[in-house]
């Protein structure tokens, strides 16, 4: 009898939690769906690219961005092109299986023909999904394992 009642208590809380979160325009994200959202690049539309690496897969497939890196070729940023924010240039986060990437340099060392697809999510999605870090958009790649 205790353990019904305190089960009948916690799922109150989280009623109440979830009510007030709603109320406070708080919602819980969710991984977007596969395709429903942005620009998709298939693994033949990088395999077509000829690209070796991450990198250059991006490089080659994603438009409208900027892809800097130093004179050894090692990657350095990737930006949206023009001022977009008023802290003017931001970097775009890098998703790799639903894991932010925050040194860019591993993407020139995962082979291309590790992916699956890459999602490129614009601002205004990217920024429902991952929140206001995320108003230049949201490069997701998912690879053949996971």
């Amino acid at each position: 009898m205790a353990s019904t009642i305190r089960a009948w208590r916690v799922t109150g809380l989280v009623a109440v939690a979830a009510l007030l979160m709603t109320a406070c325009g708080i919602r819980a994200r969710r991984p977007t769906s596969d395709a429903s959202r942005g620009t998709l690049i298939t693994a033949q539309e990088v395999e077509d690219s000829g690209a070796r690496t991450i990198w250059e897969a991006l490089q080659r497939t994603v438009k409208y961005t900027q892809f800097t890196q130093n004179s050894r070729g090692t990657p350095l940023r990737i930006r949206r092109r023009g001022p977009s924010t008023i802290l003017l240039f931001e970097d775009i986060p890098i998703y790799i299986d639903n894991v932010r990437v925050h040194d860019i340099r591993v993407l020139d060392q995962i082979p291309a023909r590790e992916i699956e697809r890459i999602q490129v999510l614009n601002g205004i999605d990217a920024t429902t999904y991952y929140g206001t870090n995320a108003t230049d958009g949201v490069i997701l790649i998912f690879t053949r394992t996971g």
